[in-house]
């Protein structure tokens, strides 16, 4: 058996970082208030659902409770743990969407009382996939159930389940698990498991499984085919790294030193780590260490999510890193924070009192005394103090050509009402070039290229630009082989 499996809650007790719900459940068994009908439970992942549904079950139909809690002894709890009553019904509303299946495991089933158990109890899970049909052939039964039955049902999205079927239950929020009782709970098994563990890998787990205790304990059994819970199984088992690799590798994008940088993506890339999962990690630790630095953490962490945007569309991850963090290196569209002194969390840098600045190679060259680098880091460059005053122009052409880039595309996407045509163009759109009257477009996909040269989508953009803008443009659009693409942006 699994350890997600055994370690599963059976009690309400036993139930880490849903407190809240559980007391609640708790009191109610104990004073016998089981008058509520229909329970709704939602919202994150493996957060102990179906388990405090099950729970909820044993403890509405035990012979003999334990403080509020299922004994898990009586002839009914082990009825329900061995699944051998035909009282208890688990649905999983995934596989059983349409209404034919409703009315063949529920509806047909109605008329008849429990014959081993005192309640008939029905746990649907996942029920916001439940079809329209299904969901009104279920109402009219969950608004008048009969005395012995009662109706539980789990969802990650609520959102999707009517409001005519969340409004006649009573509705639990579950929450994400606190890390501190995640991480107890972890030195809990691995006690009773007799596994020697490190505290740094249970935390990385922990962080790892995003609050997911079925995730967490499932890291656990992996990691313990090597026997010991350390930071170097974790990591080499896992694709994951630990938090001086991270440290390390954002004191190497503060030198500014494109080589070192790319050199060390390739490093960690022949690693086989997860890159993408890294990045979420990067994202993470600058999460959990912000105040260290928080102008350079709050900056870099803007590339690593345009990395995380990009990388699902692109069969070489390492080189999405290139790509980004070239940018930059490079001063390009958005810029990086400044070279500030000291390592990370360290003393704060001045601009003023930096000694490097990128060469024509990328790697970092001396500044002569008293010279300034050539771009502010904190901002762009103020085009009108490097052009005479009369030059209006020419000022008026670099400031229109600074507005029109790929993050204010980015912000029209997310304007557009269709979810279709977000998704369909946001991340394959780029731009080439920008006139007084025109713009040219890059597309990288061809689904994307068909859709944005439909007469009514180039409407709705232009439209689009010329509410963000101020201004009137015409579109030329051209398409471009994705690996063609990249590989311009890195020259």
């Amino acid at each position: 058996m699994s350890l997600a499996n055994k370690y599963r809650p059976t009690t309400f007790d036993t139930t880490v970082g849903q407190e809240h719900i559980t007391d609640i459940l708790k009191s109610k068994i104990k004073n016998s208030q089981q008058n509520n009908h229909n329970y709704l439970f939602f919202w994150p992942r493996w957060t102990w659902k179906t388990s405090v549904a099950r729970i909820l079950s044993k403890a509405m139909n035990c012979l003999d409770l334990q403080d509020g809690n299922p004994c898990n002894k009586c002839a009914n709890c082990i009825a329900i743990n061995e699944w051998k009553t035909l009282d208890y019904v688990e649905i999983d509303a995934a596989s059983h969407t349409w209404v034919d299946n409703i009315r063949e495991e529920i509806l047909a089933k109605t008329d008849y009382p429990p014959t081993q158990l005192k309640k008939k109890i029905y746990v649907i899970d996942e029920v916001h996939m439940l079809s329209k049909g299904a969901f009104n052939a279920l109402l009219k039964t969950i608004e008048e159930p009969k005395d012995y039955m009662s109706f539980i049902l789990a969802t990650t999205e609520i959102e999707k389940v009517p409001e005519t079927i969340v409004s006649r239950c009573q509705v639990f929020n579950f929450k994400k698990i606190p890390a501190e009782k995640m991480v107890a709970r972890l030195q809990e098994i691995c006690k009773q498991e007799n596994l020697w563990y490190e505290d740094e890998a249970l935390d990385l787990i922990e962080r790892m499984a995003e609050w997911c205790a079925r995730d967490a304990v499932k890291y656990i059994d992996q990691v313990s085919v090597f026997g010991d819970i350390s930071v170097k199984n974790v990591t080499n088992l896992l694709g994951i790294v630990g938090d001086n690799t991270i440290k390390e590798f954002l004191e190497i994008i503060k030198s500014w030193d494109r080589a070192n940088i790319f050199t060390r993506v390739d490093e960690i890339n022949s690693q086989w780590i997860d890159l993408a999962q890294f990045a979420k990690q990067v994202i993470m630790y600058i999460d959990h260490h912000l105040m260290e630095d928080v102008e350079f953490f709050l900056k870099i962490s803007e590339f690593f999510g345009e990395i995380l945007s990009m990388i699902r569309y692109y069969p070489y991850p390492n080189m999405v890193y290139k790509i980004v963090l070239n940018k930059c290196v490079s001063g390009d569209d958005r810029e990086c924070p400044p070279l500030l002194k000291g390592g990370i969390g360290g003393a704060e840098g001045d601009l003023k009192k930096s000694s490097v600045s990128p060469d024509k190679s990328g790697s970092p060259a001396p500044l002569d005394k008293g010279a300034q680098p050539e771009k502010s880091i904190w901002k762009k460059q103020d085009s009108s103090s490097q052009a005479p005053q009369n030059d209006t122009v020419e000022t008026k052409k670099v400031e229109q050509q600074s507005e029109i880039n790929d993050e204010l595309f980015s912000k029209i996407w997310d304007q557009i009402d269709s979810k279709t045509l977000q998704h369909g163009l946001k991340n394959f759109v780029h731009v080439k070039s920008v006139t007084d009257w025109k713009i040219e477009l890059i597309v990288i996909d061809k689904m994307a290229e068909i859709t944005l040269k439909k007469e009514e989508n180039q409407k709705l953009l232009e439209q689009k630009i010329l509410e963000n803008t101020g201004k009137s443009y015409s579109l030329d659009i051209f398409y471009m082989d994705k690996d063609e693409y990249f590989s311009q942006m890195m020259l």
